[in-house]
């Protein structure tokens, strides 16, 4: 396929367009495939092995959100070039039209002045679809664009407004879990600040601390943090166990990555012991994550799935009744543009399912703007989505939520590989971005009544985190303006204890 590039071409957006790829018909979850890109001439030309149709999916500038990535509609393969600002500008309204009406028929309420500008933004759209001149084509499938976008955030939280209205009057106080993740304790005056804010708490667990020389343990700082979690009368989690990022996995273990029974049984054997330490206190665990992503360990896809089998394998040997999750991470499926890549994010714990793994949840990393374990950015309507194609999984549904507060380099993320996604086009990283992003998402996820746990990934940025400048407290535990906004939504929304 090949597309129009808009004349001129903003420079930022060539380093974008790099990253556009095609998603394969057929897959619910809109997964990209391997595709090679180029850009030349004017043209930006995007070609995969398998010849069948598909959907663009490219990081484009949309005012005044920032970069996101945008899908086109369906599209099949053919000599004359698209363009590109149409086709886009046809992808996101058409899914605000979609959506709308799938939505409508379960109930919700759009307001008139919101069907007249759907009316007026597809008029518009038939006019840059008409129009001979590529310039003044452009132009309006820009604007066309623009509005979608504007649509589709008034739409999402339009739905989830009316749809926490609607759960309140059926059930009152939502009792769903909400916690930060943290490996050390909140201290001081930190520890009323969480408790005004969550009623659940996540401890998170480094494998490479804990355990730095074979059958050496240090459990100082997650003992404190259980404890502190219990003596306030939260429910706890505990995990991921076992993380496959990078610097998660200590030296010895790592150096058995091509000896699979015997780094099999060393992360059985953590695993096992820090259950059996902490199994009176705590019944939820998140087993592993990144298993189903590219790893530090450059295991393929086959060893990582026959892994995080063994694990639950394990974890349900030592106790049946034990609530046990998988964490999914990149759930658009960025990953899969590299050729050795080949599970999608959805078909990963499905596989696990069919091989008789008893899942309790399934857990959604939602990290935008980090990478590589982060995804690229995107809208209220595309995340709501992203939650209706894994509830297809008939399992309970947690999210995890994380974005960087700054751009500016962080030790701590940069130890695991995780940077802050710069395209120096539009993509701000501010904590009034992250407490807007932050909130925004977290009602979002509040109202989807399969979602049962929604977590903020990273308490603090003085403690362990993988996303940059991702804490609700900066490393001077100084409150960020987005942890004033979860502890308004927890007042709103959530009972007082579970």
């Amino acid at each position: 396929m090949s597309f129009l590039l808009p004349n001129p071409l903003p420079g930022a957006a060539i380093a974008v367009l790099g990253e556009a790829c095609v998603a394969s018909v057929g897959y619910h979850d809109l997964t990209p495939s391997p595709t090679t890109v180029r850009i030349a001439d004017g043209l930006l030309v995007l070609t995969r092995p398998q010849n069948e149709s598909g959907y663009l999916l490219v990081p484009w500038l949309v005012e005044p959100f920032g970069t996101l990535v945008v899908a086109t509609t369906t599209l099949r393969e053919r000599e004359e070039p698209y363009r590109l600002l149409v086709e886009l500008a046809r992808g996101k309204l058409n899914q605000v039209r979609t959506q709308t009406s799938e939505w409508q028929s379960i109930g919700l309420r759009t307001s008139p002045e919101f069907e007249r500008a759907v009316t007026e933004a597809t008029r518009l759209f038939g006019l840059a679809v008409l129009n001979p001149t590529s310039a003044e084509a452009d132009s309006q499938a820009t604007r066309v664009l623009e509005q979608a976008y504007a649509l589709a955030d008034r739409l999402a939280r339009d739905y989830t407004l009316q749809l926490l209205t609607t759960r309140h009057k059926d059930e009152g106080p939502l009792d769903t879990q909400f916690a930060a993740r943290f490996t050390r304790a909140p201290l001081g005056a930190a520890v009323e600040e969480y408790g005004r804010a969550f009623n659940a708490a996540s401890v998170g667990l480094c494998w490479r601390d804990i355990e730095p020389n074979e059958s050496q343990y240090d459990w100082t700082q997650a003992d404190a943090a259980v404890a502190e979690a219990c003596s306030a009368g939260l429910p706890v989690t505990i995990g991921p166990v076992i993380d496959l990022a990078p610097g998660m996995i200590p030296t010895w273990a790592a150096g058995w990555a091509t000896d699979l029974p015997t780094l099999a049984a060393c992360m059985c054997d953590f695993l096992e012991t820090a259950i059996n330490r902490y199994k009176g206190d705590v019944r939820r665990w998140v087993v592993c994550a990144g298993f189903n992503h590219a790893d530090a360990l450059g295991l393929v896809d086959d060893d990582r799935l026959r892994l995080a089998f063994r694990l639950f394998e394990a974890a349900a040997q030592v106790d049946s009744s034990l609530e046990l999750i998988l964490s999914v991470a990149q759930p658009w499926g960025e990953y899969l543009v590299s050729d050795d890549q080949t599970i999608s994010p959805l078909t990963f714990p499905d596989d696990l399912v069919r091989a008789g793994v008893r899942l309790s949840a399934v857990e959604l990393e939602v990290r935008a703007g980090g990478r590589p374990r982060g995804s690229q950015p995107r809208d209220l309507l595309d995340t709501a989505r992203l939650l209706d194609v894994f509830g297809m999984l008939g399992l309970p549904l947690e999210v995890v939520f994380s974005q960087p507060s700054s751009d500016e380099p962080d030790c701590a993320a940069v130890e695991h590989g995780d940077v802050v996604w710069k395209t120096r086009w539009g993509f701000r990283s501010s904590p009034e971005s992250q407490a807007e992003w932050g909130a925004s998402c977290v009602g979002l996820a509040l109202c989807w009544p399969q979602v049962r746990t929604v977590t903020w990934d990273n308490w603090s940025d003085s403690g362990p985190h993988l996303v940059p400048h991702s804490g609700l407290l900066d490393s001077a535990e100084r409150p960020k303006p987005l942890l004033a906004r979860l502890r308004a939504l927890r007042s709103e929304h959530l009972a007082p204890e579970l």
